[in-house]
């Protein structure tokens, strides 16, 4: 009996050595946003974003995960190549908070324990709380210098993206993905505020082009993820 039990354990011990379960590491990249000010591109990273990256594999095909993210965003109408957009000269420089939750669906099997489903491309699907910095008011100032005074806004964004993840050796893999974030606001640019208090009244033809009402913002982040692995379940 004893050594039924003995052999139990240490099938059970060798079994947990074959399929990590958890990830967890750091994610480093480039960020952009697309409204009503700066470039029209999706995908043209210029700001920074960093965050931390957690994930746990249901089995070698679905994993859940977690994300924490801060995410610069620093559009420039300079930037933009409709003329009408790029004679408003607007700017902004600013940082999103985001915590992320949702499914990743690899395409092939994904289990480091084993040589031939190292790598896989996948997608993935997200609820996404977020935190930014609205224009609020006009602080007393020179002209043409414009400050704005600020106050924390939150709202919810649908992220998804794609990827390709792979092992580098031992218990670290690395991660290629791009997020692309849909919100439900078209303030993160403050254009509803410039619109109403910053470009001249006069200019009411150039007025009335700026700022699309119907259309919300978005934001990206593409980048890459280096994380650990631990946690050995006996099976899937």
């Amino acid at each position: 009996m004893k050594k039924t039990i003995l052999t139990c354990l240490l099938i059970w011990f060798s079994t947990q050595t074959q399929a990590q379960i958890n990830e967890i590491g750091v994610f480093l990249g480039g960020s952009n946003y697309v409204g009503d000010i700066g470039a029209s591109a999706f995908i043209k990273p210029n700001a920074f974003a960093s965050g931390i990256v957690y994930k746990y594999n249901k089995n070698p095909r679905i994993a859940y995960r977690a994300t924490f993210t801060k995410i610069g965003i620093n559009p420039d109408d300079s930037d933009a190549t409709n003329e009408i957009q790029n004679s408003f000269g607007n700017a902004f420089r600013k940082d999103i908070m985001e915590l992320a939750v949702g499914l990743e669906f690899n395409f092939f099997e994904y289990n480091l324990a084993s040589y031939q489903q190292k790598s896989t491309p996948y997608l993935f699907v997200e609820l996404a709380a977020y935190q930014f910095k609205a224009a609020e008011s006009l602080l007393p100032s020179v002209p043409p210098k414009v400050k704005l005074n600020y106050t924390n806004q939150r709202g919810i964004a649908i992220p998804f993206g794609i990827g390709y993840k792979r092992n580098l050796f031992g218990k670290l893999a690395i991660a290629l993905e791009a997020r692309i974030r849909y919100t439900f606001t078209d303030d993160l640019d403050d254009s509803v505020f410039i619109k109403e208090n910053i470009i001249e009244p006069s200019a009411i033809v150039e007025k009335a082009k700026f700022n699309n009402s119907n259309t919300n913002d978005w934001y990206m982040a593409a980048g890459i993820s280096i994380v650990y692995t631990f946690g050995r379940p006996p099976c899937y």
